[in-house]
């Protein structure tokens, strides 16, 4: 069965000739919908025979995905950003997935790059990305497009399934680093498809918290009425979005000086143990506000609970995140914590464990060493 791997791209240069690389073997077709590269992008495309599709820019992404779509001729779709790269262990994999008759849509795993120095520490999700060439399979979103109909649904529509795969693809997107112009442009897509959309808690989250970013006041009234609009639905069973784990990591952190909403700490807890209890980085923050206020005792189950994660890789990704929070981070924060609750030995194991730990640096292996030599010996 034919793939097609899609792109959408504008001043990709740099990093799209690894992506087509990386799907060489798997993808019969590739298309490259340009929304105005002014470097070297297309000379890129041309090189690897890639059908190139223009496309006028107009601030939203889905349209741009929509024409990729459109534009394939192949039986599957292979969905893959100019940043990213498919590792080439999960060829095989994929090659045989779109040769099995009764699926409609693959998950692979995503592994959101966080650290230049060590490829292949990030964390990992699941996302949609090998698909069949469906007129239904349409996006919608400015920003962050989504299937207007879920590829579930369409399966099921289709007397097919859906199915999951161990094919890896890597995004690098985080080694970026983000700039005041980016961060407006972003700003920009936010406030649009709110427009559009009005009401969505999750854009309204990121729309605040990108807006504190440009130190714009702006954020924290926008944040307030999100806090204001999760509460309402806090006996939900399932967070109204995935960035609710973003604002409580916000409400935990405002100065009362700067805060617009009534939503408490105290909320704000309860909203991460009912909704993000395998979320890392909420997990961490709520730690860390707990031993902040001295409360080592409520700190203390949550830092072991990271630790826990990091052996077992049993968390939810969510967005990406540095895996130093489930790893050296969070046995140095347990340490200290068992050194504040006098747990000598407890304490010693983890700050052992930590000058051993195979990705730890210089000055963090000093500082375990110093945690080791400031401790009480054991009885």
């Amino acid at each position: 069965m034919a793939v097609t791997a899609c792109f959408v791209t504008r001043n990709h240069a740099e990093t799209l000739r690894r992506a087509i690389r990386s799907v060489a073997g798997l993808a019969n077709e590739i298309v490259v919908v340009d929304t105005g590269s002014t470097d070297d992008t297309l000379l890129v495309a041309a090189e690897a025979s890639a059908r190139v599709v223009p496309f006028v820019w107009a601030d939203d992404f889905a349209a741009a995905c929509n024409a990729a779509v459109a534009a394939a001729t192949g039986d599957w779709i292979l969905w893959i950003n100019p940043d990213e790269e498919l590792e080439r262990v999960g060829l095989p994999l994929l090659t045989a997935a779109a040769a099995d008759p009764g699926l409609f849509a693959w998950r692979v795993r995503v592994r959101q790059e966080t650290h230049a120095d060590r490829p292949g520490h990030g964390t990992l999700g699941w996302e949609y990305r090998l698909f069949r060439r469906d007129p239904a399979v349409q996006y919608i979103g400015r920003l962050h497009p989504e299937f207007v109909t879920t590829l579930g649904d369409l399966a099921a529509s289709r007397g097919l399934s859906v199915a999951s795969a161990e094919a890896v693809i890597r995004r690098h997107a985080y080694l970026s680093t983000p700039t005041p112009d980016r961060m407006r442009w972003v700003i920009r897509l936010l406030e649009a498809e709110l427009r559009d959309r009005p009401g969505q808690v999750g854009y309204m989250i990121e729309l605040g918290r990108n807006y504190l970013w440009l130190n714009d006041p702006r954020g924290h009234e926008v944040l307030a009425h999100a806090a204001e609009a999760v509460n309402r639905l806090a006996e939900a069973s399932v967070p109204p979005s995935p960035w609710v784990g973003s604002l409580i990591e916000y409400l935990l952190s405002v100065s009362p000086h700067f805060s617009r909403t009534l939503v408490t700490r105290e909320t704000a807890r309860a909203w991460a143990a009912r909704w993000f209890g395998r979320t890392p980085p909420v997990v961490w923050a709520v730690a860390g506000e707990r031993y902040a206020a001295k409360d080592y005792w409520a700190a203390l189950p949550l830092l072991e609970s990271l630790v826990q994660m990091g052996r077992t890789g049993e968390y939810i990704a969510g967005h990406g995140f540095s895996t130093d929070i489930i790893g050296p981070a969070a046995i140095q924060n347990l340490g200290l914590c068992y050194l504040q609750l006098s747990r000598w030995d407890d304490a010693r194991t983890c700050f052992t464990q930590l000058f051993n730990h195979p990705v730890q640096d210089g000055p963090a292996r000093q500082g375990a060493n110093l945690a080791l030599l400031q401790q009480r010996p054991a009885d």
